[in-house]
Parts: structure tokens; sequence; C-alpha cells
């Protein structure tokens, strides 16, 4: 089995999709870590506020076979077949990190770098995935995402906002 860390995020109806999300999620993968939500404005173009969170899992799936699992939860749950980069999502799932891999994938979408390049660069992304995984080593750094972290939110401020999902 091989630990991996998901990156969730979602800024259409998100207390709906990533509760249906996590629900798929869980279909696939036997056990979920799930961080706390944050909000955060969304990145790259004009939109709705995002909700972000990171999930670890275990699995038996190669890269690829994730890649593809994960893509095809994306449809499921709306997300159009030519998707273009910086728009608003129902579901956004990101592999962030899959054991401690480290190189770049080709599949079907495209290349997929591993750990993703983005990890230590969004807070949306490093602040919940510090929140699980803190005393976790970064494969390239070598730093644990709590000492990113630190360094992140002391060099920037931060947007994030916790979020709790309606009931």
């Amino acid at each position: 089995m091989v630990k991996i860390y998901l990156g969730i995020g979602s800024n259409i109806e998100p207390d709906a999709n990533i509760r249906a999300g996590l629900k798929s999620l869980a279909s696939l993968f036997s056990t979920l870590t799930i961080s706390p939500i944050y909000q955060a404005p969304a990145f790259g173009f004009d939109g709705d506020d995002f909700y972000n969170l990171v999930v670890a899992a275990e699995t038996d799936l190669p890269i690829a076979g994730v890649v593809k699992k994960l893509r095809e939860l994306e449809y499921q749950h709306g997300r159009p077949l030519q998707a273009v980069k910086f728009a608003s999502r129902s579901l956004d799932v990101d592999l962030l990190l899959y054991g401690d891999f480290v190189g770049t994938l080709a599949c079907e979408s495209g290349e997929y770098q591993i750990p993703r390049s983005d990890i230590d660069k969004f807070d949306f992304v490093l602040r919940p995935l510090q929140d699980i995984a803190g005393e976790q080593y970064h494969p390239q750094s070598g730093k644990t995402f709590a000492q990113l972290w630190q360094a992140m939110s002391a060099a920037q401020s931060s947007q994030l906002n916790p979020v709790s999902l309606s009931s």
C-alpha cells in the first residue's frame, strides 16, 4: 500500500460537491484522513471563492491508475471533458503526493508531475496538507510540511478562512 495525498477544491455548490466527492473517494480508498476545509479566493480568474482541503488515503493502484480514477471521479461530478485551467469547478481533485515518488508521469490527460509542483506555492494546498501531514517530509525539499507552512505564512499573509460544510 502506498500513502497518497489529494488536494480537493470546489467553488460551484461547494458544500454539496465536496460532500459527494468525499463519498466517492471513500468508495475508492478504504480509509480517508480529511483535513479541515478552508475558503480561499479563486486563483487565476475572477470567480466565487473555493473550498479547499486535503485528503490522505492508501492505495494499491499505480500512479497512472490513481490519476485515471481521479479524472473519472471529476467527470462524474460535473467537470467538463475539455475543462480550461483557470475556471470554476464543481470538483477538482489533484494527486499531490504518491508515497516518496518523484518524477513525471505521462498519462491520457497529459504530463503529471509528482509531487505536485504547487504544494509549496499556494496556501490553499499547503495549509490543509500540513494540518494532516505536518511531520511528513516533502520528497524533494526534505523539509516537513509544517516547516514549509511556517516559512510561507511568515513570508505572506494568508487569505484562508476555516469553514465547515453545512448540515
